[in-house]
Parts: C-alpha cells; sequence; structure tokens
C-alpha cells in the first residue's frame, strides 16, 4: 500500500497568525522577519500577518511584491 501523502499547508486565521507571530518576536526565536513560514493562497509566496490598524482589518500582506499575484500590492 503507497503511504499517504501529508499535508504541508493548511489555512490559518488572521489572528492565529497574528497571535504566533507575537509569539515568535516576544519569545526571541531566530526566524526571519520576513518569512515566520506564512504563505499566499494563490501564488504561495511569503506573506505577512498585520494587525488591525485605522480603518483598515487584520490582514496579509506579501513580503515582497508580486504582480503576477492578485491578492498583492505593488
Amino acid at each position: 500500500m503507497p503511504a499517504m501523502a501529508k499535508n504541508t499547508e493548511c489555512l490559518i486565521s488572521i489572528e492565529l497568525a497574528n497571535a504566533i507571530n507575537q509569539l515568535v518576536y516576544a519569545t526571541g526565536l531566530s526566524i526571519s522577519r520576513r518569512d515566520i513560514g506564512f504563505r499566499c493562497p494563490e501564488c504561495g509566496k511569503p506573506v505577512n500577518p498585520h494587525l488591525k490598524g485605522k480603518g483598515i482589518g487584520a490582514h496579509f500582506e506579501h513580503t515582497k511584491a508580486n504582480k503576477k499575484c492578485s491578492r498583492s500590492y505593488y
């Protein structure tokens, strides 16, 4: 019987992503600030979570603009 494939990605809420982001920095883990491990579901490129701000809700942003992705601002 062949081995079953394992998922390497999942969807995560922005609230949980921001909590993980805060935990990473609070504990001083040595993870690149620009690549915590969150990925865009469309293009697979690194994204970072952002907290709710004035006039905008919590959201993810690409760490580097990607003109080929409809979810990236450039």
